[in-house]
């Protein structure tokens, strides 16, 4: 029997794991639309299956065909016989669900009661237990609803929608004998006892602390919370006094909030099994999750959230281990009218990928058509219009993907993106005219929504460029999605830093807030991250390595020549894994004096070569300002007069440039100019005069060991050359760089000349791939590819990369686009 922590609760004896999930709704047709769309906060338009503009639900079972469909699938997936699961059926209505061939079948009232009698069968039968919901009795004028929750102070009501959702329980034990993937742990739960009197908060509190306790664990540990947040308002008050009583502590920002029911609705029992599957999505798949539509807590209780440790993203963010190794905790706050339950999910610390088919199933679909003459391009295009009125949108994009697969030697592709068939007929109009043109001129052609096609493929054996920008381009909410999009890569990233967490500074990254942060102080928190030159560096650093490992670890494209633009050239030897340990360099740029002091804040190297007073350490006056200038290097060298602390930093073309130095001094120049500048805001001294007096400490702090030497031909900026993987000479390297201006010109024209054709902007924005294409303008055989760009959907960046690269003859893998699942695979057991 289930251990008694005190008259009021009542909890759980043992860890039990989650081994097993499975969901369906109205709309989302498998378990990772769900995902998909619980990540996103939102459902969209898309998302819903529609005929004349209306939503419908395709779940048409009647309630025990559904339930048990769904839990076919689990016991399947687990390679298990019907007699070894005992099935709990969470449901308050009078249907019944058929039991079959299963070892049991019993009803639960509520979500506790479920899992108290999970545990009993689990221990006295050594069986896996099935708790599945379902509700396909949903009020169809419920459908639309803001994308929020009842504690938001803009609450409006919720949405009701038809599903099932169903968890698959075990012991520990039997999922290691049976070679089951474990999702997640259930660490410890308390109940609340059911009665008829009207329940309090110190109760719930009491409930709260009395699971954490069981856990060994305090308030402060819990990294995720999901709520229940009804619509009764007595009830969400309710919850929302107990909680914020329960998890009061001194740490602020500690633990983000997260609610099915902002996109799902509120539906009863389903509800509640929905909520813990939303946790297991948090935990498994490494997220914080959304609320979309979040604006502020609610009025009346703005000022106990302001004292909670509480926060809330409108938009999901990547959640990274502990550099201290502690298991990620995430807590479920499962309140019904008459019961409640807190409950502790641990995350398991295998370090494993967990695949999804987050990339697989999003709107924005692939179609990659190939053939050897424009007219069977054009035969391609009609049959492709034809089947889309008879085919599943997904289902031929995967036929069309593999026809791809098996003719990958085709001299000519064309890759069309859409997100329905309608926007795809729109997409094959245009492109049965763009393709007459494409071959007409020996061009290119491409849409807005960014299908592509080449008629001039480009060779592409040994000739792929990777491009490393500056750090400067670095902006919050850089590469949000990118971790679950491409999940593979989550391992290896771990490999780089004790706490890679902190080296892609993730707390200014993905800002922490109670209230919903508007432009403006979006735009504050981006300046701010622009005045830390070492912040920035560290973030610019590790994200170059996350996005070559994308290319390395996902899409499967090497880099034949690679460059850095300006401190985007650490980047490169970072991300294409040059040291051995490159998150030695977290702890060098904090302590760095040069970093931190001389270059920045303070700019001390420029306050003493201008002979200019000392400051103490965090007072920093208006000394620098770096400017973005339409004019050429000769122009803005003769207008710079003697004396004047101004200097030439980047060249970026033939006629734009950036300068740095004293304000009124860069002014002044600009002014005799006679042309429009536009300030940065960037106060750091690199590529000037005042850094050169850093060379020494520069290249002590990138002395680092080495790895195995690699192919790729690494150019400079300090000489225009391959730099050899030695640890002096990548140090001179990079010390050489960052005291010099960068002539951008000439190391693209350098990489041209040997070979180098197709460029891949490895970084945020698109800075990069304008200025290459405007270098090489009177070259016809090359193309520059940004992958990221701010306020684009990092799908969307993606997909159209791949569009651009499949087109011109890249060999590159785009599985990741087609196929994938959360459901993990029973492991082989001995």
């Amino acid at each position: 029997m289930p251990m008694v922590i005190n008259s009021k609760t009542a909890g759980l004896n043992s860890k039990l794991a989650v081994i097993g999930i499975d969901a369906q709704f109205a709309g989302l047709d498998n378990i990772d639309y769900v995902e998909s769309a619980l990540y996103k906060g939102e459902l969209h338009k898309g998302d819903l299956h529609r005929i004349d503009g209306k939503p419908v639900n395709p779940l048409f079972a009647d309630y025990s065909s559904l339930c048990a469909a769904s839990a076919a699938r689990v016991v399947a997936a687990n390679n298990l016989c019907l007699k070894e699961v005992a099935v709990i059926n969470l449901d308050d209505t009078d249907k019944s669900f058929s039991d079959g061939e299963y070892f049991s079948v019993v009803k639960a009232d509520n979500l506790g009661a479920a899992l108290i009698q999970s545990e009993k069968l689990i221990a006295e039968f050594n069986v896996a237990v099935l708790i599945i919901a379902a509700n396909v009795a949903a009020d169809s004028s419920r459908q639309q609803h803001k994308a929020s929750i009842s504690f938001d102070n803009d609450f409006s009501g919720y949405a009701q929608h038809n599903g099932v959702v169903c968890l698959l329980l075990s012991s520990v034990d039997f999922a290691l004998t049976h070679g089951c993937h474990r999702y997640a742990t259930l660490h410890s739960a308390a109940f609340s006892a059911d009665n008829k009197e009207p329940m309090v908060a110190s109760q719930l509190s009491e409930t709260v602390e009395d699971s954490l306790r069981a856990a060994k664990l305090s308030a402060r540990m819990i990294d995720s919370l999901e709520v229940s947040a009804l619509c009764d308002p007595k009830l969400c008050d309710l919850e929302t006094d107990a909680l914020l009583s329960a998890y009061r502590h001194e740490e602020k920002l500690s633990t983000a909030i997260s609610c099915s029911k902002s996109v799902l609705g509120e539906n009863g029992c389903l509800s509640q099994l929905l909520g813990l599957l939303n946790s297991v999505f948090t935990l498994q798949q490494r997220y914080r999750a959304a609320i979309k539509e979040w604006s502020d807590p609610s009025f009346d209780k703005f000022e106990a959230w302001c004292e909670s440790p509480f926060y809330v993203f409108n938009q999901a963010a990547p959640a990274f281990p502990d550099a201290d190794g502690t298991p990620r905790y995430v807590a479920y706050s499962c309140l019904s009218e008459n019961h409640y339950a807190h409950i502790i999910l641990q995350g398991n610390d295998e370090q494993l990928v967990h695949s999804n088919g987050f990339n697989a199933c999003a709107a924005l679909t692939l179609f990659i058509l190939t053939d050897n003459n424009q007219a069977g391009l054009i035969t391609k295009l009609q049959n492709l219009s034809e089947q889309l009125l008879r085919s599943d949108f997904k289902t031929l994009a995967k036929q069309y993907f593999n026809k791809f697969t098996e003719y990958p030697n085709n001299t000519f592709k064309m890759v069309l993106l859409a997100e329905s068939p309608e926007l795809l007929q729109k997409e094959i109009k245009l492109a049965l005219i763009g393709i007459d043109k494409a071959f007409a001129n020996n061009s290119h052609w491409q849409t807005p929504k960014g299908s592509y096609f080449s008629a001039v493929p480009l060779a592409t054996k040994n000739n792929i460029a990777f491009l490393y920008p500056g750090i400067g381009a670095t902006y919050v909410g850089l590469g949000r999605d990118l971790f679950h999009l491409f999940p593979e890569i989550y391992p290896s990233l771990l490999t780089l830093a004790e706490d890679i967490g902190a080296s892609l500074k993730e707390r200014l990254i993905y800002p922490r807030s109670l209230s919903a942060l508007d432009f403006k102080k979006l735009q504050r928190l981006d300046f701010n991250l622009r005045q830390s030159l070492p912040d920035i560096a560290e973030c610019g650093v590790g994200f170059a390595c996350v996005f070559s490992k994308i290319f390395d670890q996902v899409f499967n494209i090497k880099a034949d020549f690679a460059a850095g633009y300006s401190m985007g050239e650490i980047s490169m030897f970072a991300g294409l894994g040059c040291w051995q340990q490159p998150g030695l360099m977290s702890a060098r740029l904090a302590a760095s004096d040069t970093f931190n002091h001389r270059l920045s804040g303070e700019l001390r190297a420029a306050r003493e070569m201008w002979d200019l007073p000392d400051v103490t350490d965090g007072t920093f006056g208006p000394i620098w300002e770096t400017y973005s200038i339409k004019a050429s290097f000769e122009q803005v060298t003769k207008v710079i007069e003697k004396g004047e602390r101004v200097y030439i930093t980047l060249i970026n073309t033939e006629d734009s440039l950036t300068i740095g130095g004293y304000p009124q001094d860069c002014l002044r120049v600009i002014k005799r100019l006679g042309l429009r500048a536009v300030a940065l805001n960037m106060s750091n001294a690199i590529h000037s005069e005042p850094a050169r007096g850093e060379y020494q400490a520069m290249q002590d702090l990138y002395s680092m060991e080495v790895s195995a030497r690699i192919n790729t031909k690494m150019y400079s900026s300090s000489c225009y050359l391959p730099v050899p993987q030695h640890p002096k000479a990548i140090a001179v390297s990079i010390a050489k760089c960052l005291c010099e201006p960068v002539d951008f010109p000439r190391l693209i024209n350098t990489l041209h000349d040997k070979g180098a054709s197709v460029f891949i902007e490895m970084g945020a924005g698109s800075s990069l791939s304008s200025w290459t294409n405007k270098i090489l303008t009177t070259a016809d055989n090359h193309i520059s590819v940004p992958i990221n760009a701010k306020g684009r959907d990092d799908q969307l960046s993606y997909a159209r990369l791949a569009a651009k690269l499949v087109s011109v003859g890249a060999d590159i893998n785009l599985s990741s686009f087609f196929y994938g699942s959360i459901i993990q695979p029973v492991l082989a057991v001995k």
